[in-house]
């Protein structure tokens, strides 16, 4: 299964709901997932599983910092 831009139009929405549009709030909250998640009980994921989390977390946020530079650039 390809995803095609109006895929994404539910996650669009989200940032304009919950973030007002504003990514670089997105991505502040990712950090804090990512700084929480070091601090969870082995018991719950295991240290292979948390890198793993924590590695999506982070290009997730890497993409929307690079949405968030493209788009002042072009303004």
């Amino acid at each position: 299964m390809s995803l095609k831009p109006n895929n994404l139009l539910p996650l669009l929405s989200y940032f304009e709901e919950c973030h007002e549009g504003d990514l670089l709030s997105l991505t502040q909250w990712l950090d804090k997932a990512i700084y929480m998640f070091h601090y969870l009980s082995t018991d719950i994921f295991s240290e292979i599983e948390r890198q793993n989390v924590c590695h999506v977390l982070m290009e997730l946020k890497e993409a929307v910092l690079k949405i968030h530079v493209e788009q002042n650039n072009c303004a």
